[in-house]
C-alpha cells in the first residue's frame, strides 16, 4: 500500500489554490449587488402610504378636500405621521421611498422618479424626480 506524504510543493499549491478562491469569492460578493441595480423609471403619484388622498371623496378631515392638503395632513398632522409614496394607479403598485425630502415638493402630483428598486421591500433609491 502506497501512502502519498504531500510535500511542500503540493502545501504550497493548495495554499495558493485557496487564496485565489478567497479572493474570487469576494470579488463576486462586492460586484454581483452593483451589477444587479439598474437604474429605472418610475411614473405614479405622490400620495400618503395608506392612499387616503387616492379615494374620492379625499380621506382627510373636514374642510380639507384636496389631494395636496390631503399628504400633507397625513404627512404632518395625522398621529403615528404617514410617509410619501409613489402610487402607480395603472398597475395598483405602491412604492415606498427611501429620502421623503426629494418627493415633498410634489405632494399630490403625478411625477417621474428616477432611481434603483430594492424589489424585495419595494422601496426606490431615488435620484432624481420630475414632474411628468
Amino acid at each position: 500500500m502506497k501512502v502519498c506524504i504531500p510535500n511542500r510543493s503540493t502545501k504550497s499549491l493548495v495554499a495558493l489554490a485557496s487564496a485565489y478562491l478567497i479572493v474570487l469569492i469576494v470579488l463576486i460578493l462586492i460586484i454581483v449587488p452593483f451589477a444587479a441595480a439598474q437604474t429605472a423609471t418610475f411614473k405614479g403619484q405622490i400620495t400618503d402610504e395608506h392612499l387616503n388622498c387616492i379615494q374620492t371623496p379625499v380621506k382627510a378631515v373636514e374642510g380639507v378636500t384636496k389631494k395636496e392638503g390631503c399628504v400633507l395632513y397625513w404627512a404632518h398632522f395625522a398621529k403615528p405621521p404617514s410617509k410619501f409614496v409613489l402610487y402607480d394607479a395603472a398597475t395598483k403598485t405602491t412604492y415606498q421611498l427611501d429620502d421623503q425630502n426629494w418627493v415633498e415638493p410634489y405632494v399630490g402630483e403625478t411625477v417621474q422618479i428616477t432611481g434603483t428598486l430594492n424589489a424585495a421591500t419595494k422601496t426606490i433609491h431615488i435620484t432624481g424626480v420630475k414632474k411628468s
